[in-house]
């Protein structure tokens, strides 16, 4: 039985199946990189995914709402193989028409007239210092 057991798990690898590692959810993701305790409190809306060299990038976006202060933050946050945080961008997709457009090996956005680009390659999104006119860049925490 666990000889059968080790064939089915390298098999479902090997074959690209789904294992219990990449079917964790992006709340359980996004937790271990929550320094300020946000999640609890945070909508996740998923926008898409860029394939890169065998890397599946799902892109997130996070809406986060004080419930006592009604203050608010907008984070873009991309999940590497369903279960790799790579990282989150501060940008407010809300405003004024700004609006996300996912190609195939980058995600840009369009706001305020100007024009913001993530790049993906095997090793993960580029990690942009300035993103979204914010002046807040790639973040390791949500």
């Amino acid at each position: 039985m666990a000889r059968s057991l080790a064939f089915f798990c390298v098999v479902a690898l090997t074959m690209g199946m789904p294992s219990a590692a990449s079917a964790t959810s992006p709340r359980n993701v996004f937790s271990a990189h929550d320094p300020a305790g946000r999640l609890p409190n945070t909508r996740i809306r998923e926008l898409g995914a860029v394939h890169v060299k065998g890397a599946t990038y799902s892109i997130y976006y996070l809406t986060f709402v004080n419930p006592i202060s009604r203050h608010g933050q907008h984070r873009i946050a991309i999940i590497r193989n369903g279960n790799e945080f790579a990282g989150a961008y501060q940008c407010w997709l809300e405003q004024g028409g700004a609006r996300l457009v996912i190609g195939e090996d980058r995600l840009t956005v369009y706001a305020d007239g100007q024009t913001f680009v993530i790049r993906f390659d095997e090793r993960g999104p580029t990690k942009e210092p300035s993103f979204c006119g914010e002046g807040s860049g790639w973040e390791n925490s949500i």
